[in-house]
């Protein structure tokens, strides 16, 4: 029974198109001219199937690796050469010998890889027995070899072209990445930088751009020492941030400069560290939010808070004194029906003014802090 000695490496050379190739079909008729045989074929073996790539003097392509010559001349590593089948024990009772096309002699020379692989054999056949003088043997093997460098030419290439069509679809995907990630950072209404490790600027978005070119009357440019843009006020901190940053800790900052013609602006600064495809901190990521408006807001807030406290302080103290005159005039004019005293009357009078000055001051502090945002917001 013969070793099962298929290679993995066949497989690579089964998957080429060689039929039209015009140097191993030179190889090919050449043995077949050297050895003075009407076949000569360059085939590979798998499992199951012997491949008969490029031929002379045969039609089939393909024969079953049962019935193949080559599992055995692929079984070593030298010239096999079977002068006469019918006296060979190993095809006298071969299908291929006793009938159709009644094959008599047969030789094979492996082919074999630089890593010591045998992936197939060049071989020529023929319909009597033979026989290859030493001239014939050496120019077989020298054949071999040849066929040998030629798929291993032919294997480079194909690698190549294999690894810059993956080079170019791997560019075209980091461009496209590129392009959505550039979009992303251009279209984005926060201030954005990317620092180096030593503090500049490696890049930035319009935002920022814009923004340093309005504040500081410059542009803001790769390279730059980006602190020269920082608020004297927020130097020291910033500093802080970005070591931290580099040091892989995420923080965060909330405050407010005063730009003069761009007057109060609320900010919250974000820092992280940046990192390269191998996860290396290469430098930082510093973002800053603009939240005036909402620091804007908030402030209203506590505005509208605070008038409220002072309304619910009046409704406690102030409308209970005026509020306990009237009702004990009253109590007593109701004693009194018909000659009230005329101070009386004074002493209502003046509580229904208090009553009416406190009124106009909850009134007017509502004005001030909720009806002025309804008619702001609504109108």
């Amino acid at each position: 029974m013969i070793e099962d000695l298929s290679s993995p490496s066949a497989s690579r050379f089964i998957s080429f198109d060689l039929e039209k190739d015009k140097e191993l079909q030179e190889i090919v008729d050449l043995a077949s001219a050297v050895t003075k045989t009407p076949i000569a074929v360059i085939s590979f073996l798998d499992d199951e199937t012997q491949y008969l790539k490029v031929r002379k003097g045969v039609d089939v392509t393909t024969v079953p690796r049962e019935l193949s010559f080559c599992t055995h001349a692929i079984a070593q590593s030298d010239l096999m050469i079977v002068g006469d089948t019918l006296k060979d024990g190993r095809f006298m009772n071969h299908p291929m010998v006793i009938a159709a096309p009644a094959l008599r002699f047969f030789a094979s020379m492996p082919l074999i890889t630089p890593d010591g692989e045998k992936v197939g054999t060049l071989c020529v056949l023929d319909f009597k027995p033979n026989a290859l003088d030493s001239h014939q043997q050496l120019v077989l093997k020298i054949l071999s070899a040849q066929v040998m460098k030629i798929l291993e030419l032919k294997d480079g290439i194909d690698k190549l072209q294999k690894n810059q069509r993956e080079l170019l679809e791997q560019k075209e995907l980091n461009s496209d990445a590129n392009i959505r990630l550039r979009s992303f950072f251009e279209s984005s209404t926060n201030f954005q930088v990317l620092l180096g490790k030593s503090g500049e600027v490696i890049d930035f978005n319009k935002t920022a751009y814009n923004f340093v070119k309005t504040v500081h009357k410059c542009e803001l440019k790769r390279d730059d020492q980006f602190v020269k843009y920082i608020h004297p006020g927020f130097v020291a901190t910033f500093i802080d941030k970005y070591n931290l940053a580099l040091q892989g800790q995420k923080s965060n900052k909330e405050g407010s400069t005063d730009y003069d013609d761009l007057g109060v602006i609320w900010w919250e600064a974000a820092f992280e560290a940046a990192r390269n495809s191998d996860n290396e901190i290469i430098g930082v990521s510093y973002i800053i939010r603009n939240v005036t408006e909402r620091k804007i807001k908030e402030q209203k807030i506590i505005s509208q808070n605070q008038s409220l406290l002072r309304i619910a302080h009046i409704q406690a103290h102030e409308f209970r004194a005026p509020l306990t005159t009237i009702m004990g005039l009253m109590s007593l004019i109701k004693q009194d029906i018909h000659n009230p005293p005329s101070e009386y009357i004074l002493f209502l009078e003046q509580a229904v003014e208090t009553l009416d000055t406190t009124i106009r001051k909850i009134v007017t502090g509502i004005d001030d802090t909720v009806v002025s945002d309804f008619v702001t917001t609504y109108h």
